[in-house]
């Protein structure tokens, strides 16, 4: 073995075994009992406090000698709200070996593991009474060096607010002592930081992690340390310190002269830290900023003098794209806790201005106002679901005063000025928008608000009162003309695939958990149902939207009822009432139900539609209702299936059937318009009408006409028929089935009822002939077997004219 290489061994085996003696007699002189006695005598000497630990023991950390606590607890005052509240899994002190030889204890270093320390201000506090611990000195007070693994810290000033430091991890080492350092390094990692601006207020989460590596020495100065390095990172900023802190002899405070700068950085809000900042607008951007903060006076009395400037600012959401081409801020605090601040930028066309002044105290009264001047498509993208803008210009002007532990006192007022663009949920787009509010945190005021949507130009004032978690609101609304059909869901291309049949779609949420709106309308169209100066009361409470009652004026008639709509944000449906005076039939129908009846004339009745989702012109299987009433002065259009009806009659052709009065008791179900009882007249015939019309335009009706003789003419068979097929109003009647599509319809003749009252006709006839034939002329009579034989005769004749025109109306009639 190499001679060098043996004389190591040999020195390290040394070195380990004269450790061993070293530690040896350091742990047979530690005076362990001294140690708890000591520990107890002090904890105890803590008035109004209470500190209490599970086990305290001399023990081993590596090559380190020294003190275990487990389950340590500090808690000041020990009764009442406390101020400070402290716990520590384990903490250990390491003892300086050479002194113990001599049964003397200095600390050379501690470590903190898995701490827990929160503080709150209670503000001013008597001194508690008795003699400050360690007078005596005991324990040397000095702390070389300090560990912390897992320390979670927690501050709260008098309402609330404060930081939460968690997982913090680091060291702090100090040359000298406490009170006069000759020098300070730390090295410190907390993962996350957050911020509570009050007890009302959530967590808000700063940029993370907060890194420190700091180091302070003694300059030419005396009791002056001078920053030798000073790395300081939260999140994505970086920033160094420079400068000195002054140790004043006592009872004078140590001053500070230090800056704190950020070199020119990239800022992007895809950066992981800055999310939290950046998740409330879908839109991303980028900067790149730069500051400055000189911070001086004393720890108790500090003064700052700051300023900050992002040059330029680049925002992207979608296709709204602009910089501003700069954001500067500046503040100033006092040693009394006072502060100013200012704020301004530009570019784009955009414009804002911030100034603040306040009191930094717990509960001091700040006050500022801000100002915001911006096209509006410069808001396109910036907040979830709100409307894209085309044109326009936004202003918003606001003065807030704030006192905590008082929510802010925010008044503000926002103008829009010839706004144009589109809004989630609505087809058409919104024009000429113009609005004026003003509000604060209890209430909105709509002074003014002007926009058209569609053909529809509407007008709002009213006010909106705020509430948790929904607010209420009472409005007044002008509206000149409404269309339905311009708010129903787009039709699909021609050609394209049909699109799967869906639930209908409930609306947005709406933020009131009660609503009152007072709306007119000037003209009301849906479908061929046009209403003039319609009054619709809106009531909206606990998800109920009610509006009663409605009136309106439509033809020469009127239109009044009222709505139910259930659940109304969640899976709505509706009930509709409506009572109709001499209304023009066609436009209530084409307005209310998906049929086309082909019906003219003044409707008088009552109409009750139900169904899932909001009434309108698209329905489905589930619609339900019911109509009753007349129909007066009209005429039924000339459709194919009236067509077919007159050529299988053989009547000749006409433009459209007037009718002086129709009575209808109609229902609505399963898809299909169910036709329970329809009568009236067609001029100077008569009709009944049952059956089933469906929304697929099928057809499934019977229909009775008793025309009058007129009607039929000629020499034809039926003409003939109809000299005796009549009932007792002498009328003609005719049953026929009518089947197929509103487009192709089937209509077929059916003989039993015309076969019925025919032969009546021909019996009556009949024995008017026979009658006439068996009585002689002069009245004389023949003898009783010539009579006999001549009844039989003629009885045999007219038996086979009779049987021979029921044959004949059979095969008219194909039947």
């Amino acid at each position: 073995m190499n001679r060098w290489l043996r004389w190591l061994l040999i020195a390290a085996g040394a070195g380990v075994a004269v450790l061993a003696i070293v530690l040896g007699l350091a742990w047979a002189f530690m005076p362990k009992e001294w140690i708890s006695q000591e520990a107890q005598r002090q904890a105890a000497r803590l008035t109004g406090a209470e500190v209490r630990w599970k086990s305290l023991e001399p023990g081993f950390d590596g090559l380190s000698l020294g003190v275990r606590l487990k389950g340590f607890a500090y808690r000041a005052p020990a009764k009442g709200d406390p101020q400070v509240d402290a716990r520590a899994q384990e903490i250990f002190v390491r003892f300086k070996l050479l002194p113990l030889l001599f049964k003397r204890v200095e600390i050379a270093a501690a470590r903190v593991r898995g701490a827990g320390i929160a503080t709150w201000d209670r503000g001013p506090q008597p001194e508690p009474p008795g003699e400050p611990p360690g007078a005596d000195g005991g324990m040397a007070l000095t702390l070389p060096r300090l560990d912390l693994d897992g320390v979670d810290i927690r501050t709260r000033d008098l309402y609330g607010g404060g930081m939460d430091v968690r997982r913090l991890k680091g060291f702090t080492e100090i040359s000298g002592t406490l009170d006069r350092p000759r020098a300070v390094r730390v090295e410190a990692e907390a993962e996350s930081l957050f911020w509570k601006g009050s007890a009302r207020d959530p967590l808000l989460p700063l940029p993370s992690p907060l890194t420190i590596d700091l180091a302070l020495a003694a300059g030419a100065t005396k009791g002056r340390l001078d920053v030798r390095r000073g790395d300081i990172g939260l999140g994505p900023l970086r920033s160094t310190m420079s400068g000195s802190i002054t140790m004043a002899p006592a009872p004078e405070p140590m001053r500070l002269d230090l800056v704190v700068k950020g070199e020119p950085q990239e800022l992007r809000s895809t950066d992981e830290a800055l999310r939290a900042f950046a998740a409330a607008s879908p839109a991303a951007w980028s900067t790149t900023a730069a500051w400055e903060i000189r911070i001086g006076g004393t720890a108790a009395a500090m003064t700052q003098a700051g300023n900050v400037t992002l040059k330029p600012v680049s925002v992207a959401s979608g296709e709204n794209k602009f910089t501003l081409d700069a954001i500067r801020a500046n503040w100033t605090t006092s040693a009394t806790r006072t502060y100013t601040a200012r704020a301004q930028g530009g570019g784009s066309g955009l414009k804002l201005n911030l100034d603040a002044k306040g009191s930094l105290e717990p509960g001091g009264t700040a006050s500022g106002t801000f100002e915001l001047d911006a096209p509006a498509t410069r808001l396109n993208g910036l907040a979830p679901n709100t409307p894209t803008w085309k044109s326009g210009a936004v202003a918003v002007r606001a003065l807030f005063v704030t006192r905590a532990p008082s929510p802010p006192d925010v008044r503000w007022t926002m103008t829009g000025r010839e706004m144009s663009g589109s809004a989630p949920g609505l087809e058409r787009p919104i024009e000429k928008l113009s609005f004026q509010l003003a509000g604060d945190a209890e209430q909105v005021t709509v002074r003014a608000l002007q926009a058209k949507v569609g053909s529809s130009t509407a007008k709002v004032t009213g006010t909106m009162k705020m509430g948790k978690p929904l607010g209420t609101g009472a409005f007044t609304a002008q509206i000149d003309r409404f269309v339905s059909e311009e708010w129903a869901p787009p039709k699909p291309a021609k050609g394209a695939a049909p699109a799967a049949k869906a639930a209908p779609a409930a609306p947005p949420a709406l933020p009131f958990r009660n609503l009152t709106a007072d709306v007119t309308i000037g003209e009301l169209r849906q479908g061929t149902m046009t209403l003039r100066d319609v009054t619709v009361p809106i009531r909206y409470d606990g998800g109920t939207l009610q509006v009663s009652p409605i009136q309106g004026a439509i033809g020469t008639g009127t239109l009044s009822g009222a709505l139910t709509v259930r659940d109304l944000v969640g899976k709505p449906s509706y009930a509709l009432k409506l009572g109709i005076v001499k209304a023009p039939a066609h436009e209530v129908a084409g307005g209310l139900i998906p049929f086309d009846l082909g019906i003219s004339g003044l409707l008088n009745g009552d109409v009750e539609l139900s169904g899932p989702g909001l009434p309108g012109p698209e329905v489905s299987d589930s619609l339900r209702g019911s109509l009753s009433g007349t129909v007066e002065q009209g005429k039924i259009a000339d459709t194919e299936s009236l067509r077919k009806i007159r050529t299988a009659l053989g009547i000749g052709a006409g433009a459209e059937t007037a009718f002086r009065t129709i009575s209808h008791v109609l229902r609505i179900e399963r898809g299909r318009l169910l036709l329970d009882k329809v009568r009236g007249d067609l001029g100077a015939d008569k009709f009944e009408l049952t059956g089933a019309l469906g929304l697929d335009k099928s057809l499934d009706l019977r229909l009775l006409l008793r025309l009058a003789p007129e009607r039929v003419k000629g020499s034809g068979t039926l003409a003939q028929l109809a000299n005796y097929a009549r009932d007792s109003e002498g009328r003609i009647p005719v049953e026929l089935s009518i089947g197929g599509t509103t487009k192709s319809p089937k209509v077929q003749l059916k003989s039993g009822k015309l076969l019925d009252v025919a032969g009546q006709g021909l019996k009556e006839s009949l024995t008017k002939s026979l009658t006439k034939k068996l009585t002689p002329p002069g009245g004389a009579t023949d003898t009783l077997g010539g009579r006999a034989d001549s009844a039989r005769a003629d009885s045999a004749a007219a038996a086979d004219p009779l049987r021979k025109s029921r044959d004949a109306l059979r095969r008219l009639l194909g039947k």
